[in-house]
């Protein structure tokens, strides 16, 4: 199952040639599909030449890599700031958070990573795998129990749920409270009171 999305129509004001390209490409495959949108579809969409599409991409692999990459980065960031901390409550409950932005922020392309099954052993996405390996192992902090790591994955894929689809019009930062509470009780974090 693809998500159906689209960008507004008009301009892209201000933006550079090669985010017009990633805007466009994302509003494509998120439509129709990674294999099914073409380069010439996209270029003809742009109202560019293909060769002028190629020299900002050289395949729609490249395209993908290039839409990946910040959502890499920023995994890389938040395993990087956590993976030096004792895995308490707090740590989980921050880590946990973290994903939920990112989650948040990138719904579009990770709704296409894991919808579309044509973008499945992409070079682009080889490395999500690690990535989701080892957020499991930040979740988990010091136990290893089979029952444990379950619930982490049962959480993980329900915060992608919630996000991935949330109805049109719902508030996201309330989804993201309401999804983030749930994964606290079901990893059974106990978090220090705030103060009202």
């Amino acid at each position: 199952m693809v998500l159906r999305m689209s960008l507004p129509a008009g301009p892209f004001v201000g933006e550079s040639t090669r985010q017009r390209i990633l805007d466009v490409a994302l509003e494509l495959f998120a439509a129709q599909g990674f294999a099914a949108t073409t380069t010439r579809e996209l270029s003809e969409r742009l109202g560019f030449t293909k060769a002028a599409l190629y020299y900002h991409f050289h395949s729609k692999d490249d395209l993908l890599q290039a839409l990946v990459d910040p959502v890499m980065a920023e995994l890389t960031g938040l395993l990087a700031r956590h993976a030096t901390m004792p895995a308490d409550d707090a740590v989980r409950a921050a880590v946990l958070a973290d994903y939920l932005d990112v989650l948040v922020r990138h719904r579009r392309l990770i709704g296409v990573l894991v919808q579309d099954p044509s973008v499945a052993g992409r070079p682009a996405i080889e490395a999500g795998q690690e990535y989701y390996l080892r957020l499991t192992d930040l979740l988990s902090g010091s136990t290893d129990r089979a029952e444990d790591r379950a619930r982490i994955r049962f959480v993980l894929g329900g915060l992608h749920a919630t996000v991935l689809f949330a109805e049109p019009g719902e508030p996201l930062d309330v989804v993201r409270t309401t999804a983030l509470a749930a994964g606290h009780a079901a990893l059974g974090l106990r978090l220090a009171a705030t103060p009202d």
